[in-house]
């Protein structure tokens, strides 16, 4: 029974996530831009526009303290 419960449960949880209808507004994300090439072996980060550059410890964005605290 409690198998069946959960079965149950999966399948409506599956069946209300489904989209019923079409996104008209949904866009294509634009493509980051890569200004490194960054090895996946080595230690990166990402700058303070989302782009991944290899890290340094000096060139970490702080936004606490670029917004004055």
């Amino acid at each position: 029974m409690k198998l069946i419960s959960a079965v149950v449960l999966a399948l409506v949880s599956a069946a209300m996530a489904y989209p019923t209808a079409a996104n008209n507004n949904a866009q294509v994300v634009k493509r980051q831009n890569l200004q490194h090439d960054v090895d996946a072996s080595v230690p990166a980060m990402s700058d303070a526009s989302g782009n991944v550059v290899p890290f340094s410890s000096t060139l970490v964005f702080q936004a606490a303290a670029a917004d004055g605290q």
